[in-house]
């Protein structure tokens, strides 16, 4: 029998911990994979009806639903990567005691799980979309999978280096925690930064994931720009927390298994 390498290993190791996930995350039965869909559409849906009731033509040429979702979707897919992430290493304690388990797999497949939720969810809207004959037209296809795959590394960024400080400061992922579903809000989901007054404009763009919605509507849409997006400093807020998690978790990967 021939010696597996490293990453022969890795490559079960994650298949492994992808299924056990999906099985406890979704059940058994087909329905558990209905509401994880329905779980990520339910607040797209609500918010993309309400404004488009609301302001209907107060962006001439864009549809709302569709303006919205992309916003949502985008911001459910960083929010859930950097919750589950941060959960990962208490959710799989028992692991650990198998020697190629490392603590850092559980957090690469919650990622890549967020990932497959939020395309299956993607793919349920424009199903809808195309039913209810929305324009679902892209400007720039390439841009829009940049800005997505940008936003979901940051959220690994933000993830792994939370659950790495958390596991011993267990405030700090305690006030990551309340932090994340306000900056709902203050992240140009439901808005532009364009359409702000200069003051809130400047204000706004510190938040990093503004600059990720802005990327995202702007590489999407005819009518809207990238202006806004200052793309050294979105590079330097996903770079440094992913160099500080790597580098910590390096160095406390003994100390987090013993932890647990």
């Amino acid at each position: 029998m021939l010696k597996r390498n490293s990453l022969q290993i890795f490559s079960s190791v994650i298949l492994a911990l992808f299924l056990r996930e999906i099985q406890t995350r979704f059940g058994s039965k087909r329905l558990g994979y209905f509401w994880a869909l329905f779980d990520a559409m339910f607040m797209v849906l609500i918010f993309a009806g309400l404004k488009s009731a609301i302001s209907e033509h107060s962006m001439p040429g864009i549809e709302f639903p569709v303006f919205l979702a992309t916003g949502f979707l985008a911001f459910f897919m960083w929010k859930n990567i950097v919750k589950k992430s941060m959960g990962a290493f208490s959710a799989n304690t028992a692991l650990f005691n198998y020697k190629q388990v490392k603590p850092i797999d559980t957090i690469i497949t919650r990622f890549l799980i967020e990932i497959l939720v939020s395309a299956m969810a993607t793919l349920v809207f424009l199903a809808i979309a195309l039913y209810i004959d929305l324009d679902v037209s892209i400007k720039d296809f390439n841009m829009v999978m940049l800005g997505v795959f940008w936003l979901a590394l940051f959220g690994f960024a933000i993830g792994l280096f939370t659950a790495v400080v958390g596991t011993f400061y267990e405030t700090f992922s305690k006030i990551v925690d309340v932090i994340i579903t306000p900056m709902m809000f203050v992240s140009a989901i439901m808005y532009t930064v364009d359409s702000l007054p200069p003051v809130l404009r400047e204000i706004i763009l510190y938040n990093p994931l503004a600059h990720f919605l802005e990327l995202i509507h702007g590489s999407y849409f005819s009518k809207l720009h990238t202006n806004y997006v200052d793309y050294e400093y979105i590079f330097y807020w996903t770079f440094i927390p992913l160099f500080l998690g790597l580098y910590f978790y390096t160095k406390a990967e003994k100390k987090i298994i013993a932890s647990k």
